[in-house]
């Protein structure tokens, strides 16, 4: 009976922490919750090009990929993860998605876009060995996944929240 009642207390308390660790959320329509979607979009992309370096580590260190390719990956991978801090910095300071704060996200986003593009381009694709090609193409399909999510930074004038004019 003992042991039927400490099962009992302890099912009830792991459900309980359960319930409460789901976060009720707006599903991103709202303006703070689309600020937090797209915060969350340039997480993974942070998340992915850190997996991705140490993919490329390894690789590198099976010999699966030259010298000069793991360079060329080192370089291209910094540029975007530059890129992608400033994005991640910038959302995280901005409380509100206003038009000032809009253009410069998508400037932003622009330019880690055209990083993520050139370490496709100049980076992934020419590497010679096939699964190294293929394992390091898992992850720019997992950063174009977040960059389309923050595509909808594109309507943000849209969404953004108006600034009170004063009129004289």
């Amino acid at each position: 009976m003992k042991q039927r009642k400490m099962w009992t207390t302890a099912l009830t308390l792991v459900l309980a922490l359960a319930c409460l660790s789901f976060k009720c959320g707006d599903g991103g329509t709202t303006p703070e919750g689309q600020r937090r979607k797209f915060a969350k979009a340039a997480d993974d992309i942070a998340g992915a090009i850190s997996a991705m370096i140490d993919a490329k580590r390894s690789l590198a260190t099976q010999g699966r990929i030259s010298a000069d390719e793991e360079r060329k990956l080192t370089q291209l991978l910094t540029v975007a993860n530059e890129a992608d801090t400033a994005l991640v910095n910038k959302l995280r300071s901005t409380t509100a998605i206003d038009a000032g704060s809009c253009n410069e996200l998508l400037n932003l986003l622009s330019q880690v876009t055209s990083a993520v593009n050139s370490l496709n381009n100049s980076g992934v694709l020419p590497v010679g060995n096939a699964d190294a090609k293929q394992k390091l193409s898992r992850f720019i399909a997992t950063i174009n996944a977040a960059l389309a999510v923050l595509g909808q930074l594109q309507s943000c004038n849209s969404m953004a929240t108006p600034t009170p004019t004063r009129t004289p």
